[in-house]
């Protein structure tokens, strides 16, 4: 999600993301963690990058604390999920629904 004027232009690059939120597949979720995660961390627009999960209710959320500090935030079955970035709130389950296990 970008709420940056300067992608409004381009459908479907966007160089200023506030928001990324990514679906982790099996074999590309340890390069999704490690150096994509780093590359994000790069972008100075991103606020927050989200991973979740397709093996079970789990989401992972970092978030840009001050400069080049990143807190992650693991939330699994039963959890609250807060996107600081876009001040959304919501219980795990309602990301899950109608997913079969």
């Amino acid at each position: 999600m970008t709420c940056d004027l300067r992608d409004r232009n381009t459908r479907y690059i966007k160089q200023y993301p506030k928001l990324i939120v990514e679906v982790l597949f099996s074999s590309t979720q340890a390069f999704d963690r490690s150096d994509k995660s780093k590359d994000y961390q790069q972008i100075e627009s991103l606020e927050e990058s989200v991973l979740i999960s397709q093996q079970g209710q789990q989401v992972e959320c970092r978030g840009r604390m001050s400069g080049d500090q990143w807190e992650t935030t693991i939330h699994g079955v039963g959890d609250p999920v807060s996107l600081k970035s876009i001040e959304l709130d919501f219980e795990i389950s309602e990301l899950y629904l109608n997913v079969d296990e």
